[in-house]
C-alpha cells in the first residue's frame, strides 16, 4: 500500500483493496497469523490475550483464537457496551459467541477484565505503518479501549496493507509490533 496523505484516503484506499478479498484468502491470511504467532516469545509468554473476531472485511481471525484456546491461555474477545465503548470479556470456547454490536461474534457472560490485567492485545486495522501507526475503521473503539494503559499491543495486518506512511492523532497510540502472514515486524516506535 502507498504512503497516504489524510486518514480518509488512506481508509478508501485500503477498503479498496480488500473488497476483493475471498474466504479462501482471508483463512490463509488468519493461518498465516496464527503461525508466526505460535513461535513469537511475547505470544507463548502471555497468559491472557485480548484478541478480536475479524469479519468479512478482516483476516479470518479463527485460526488465532483457536490456538489462544489450544495453548490453554485465557482468551478475551471485546463486547460493545455502547457508541464507541466495549469491554474485554472471557472466551472458553469459539462456538459460545453470539451475534452482538455490527452483526461481529460477541462473549456473552461474565463480568469484564480491567484492560491492565491483560498481557497481550492484538488490534484489527484496515491499514498499518512500521511507525506502530494503526489505521482503524473510523469508531474509536479501540482507542478508547487503550486509553493510554500499558499493556503491549500488536496490529495483525495483512503484508499488502502496511504503509511507508499513515496520518496520526494525538490520541493514535502506536503498537508495539505488527504481525503479518509472513513476519512479526517490531514497529520503530518500541
Amino acid at each position: 500500500m502507498e504512503g497516504c496523505i489524510d486518514k480518509a484516503r488512506a481508509r478508501a484506499l485500503a477498503r479498496q483493496l480488500r473488497a476483493g478479498w475471498s474466504e479462501e484468502y482471508r483463512r490463509r491470511l488468519g493461518e498465516g497469523m496464527a503461525a508466526r504467532l505460535a513461535g513469537w516469545p511475547l505470544w507463548r509468554q502471555s497468559r491472557r490475550i485480548f484478541g478480536f473476531y475479524g469479519t468479512a472485511r478482516e483476516p479470518d481471525t479463527r485460526p488465532v483464537l483457536e490456538l489462544a484456546l489450544a495453548m490453554g491461555k485465557a482468551l478475551y474477545l471485546p463486547r460493545v457496551t455502547g457508541p464507541g465503548r466495549m469491554e474485554a470479556v472471557r472466551v472458553r470456547a469459539l462456538d459460545k459467541l453470539a451475534p452482538g454490536a455490527w452483526g461481529i461474534p460477541e462473549p456473552p457472560g461474565p463480568a469484564p477484565v480491567p484492560t491492565a490485567e491483560l498481557d497481550l492485545i492484538l488490534l484489527p486495522c484496515l491499514a498499518a505503518a512500521p511507525g506502530g501507526t494503526r489505521l482503524g475503521w473510523g469508531g474509536g473503539y479501540y482507542d478508547r479501549f487503550l486509553d493510554g494503559r500499558a499493556v503491549p499491543a500488536a496490529v495483525l495486518c495483512p503484508e499488502a496493507l502496511i504503509a511507508p506512511f499513515l496520518p496520526a492523532e494525538p490520541h493514535d497510540a502506536p503498537a508495539g509490533w505488527i504481525v503479518t502472514e509472513r513476519r512479526v515486524l517490531v514497529c520503530e516506535s518500541t
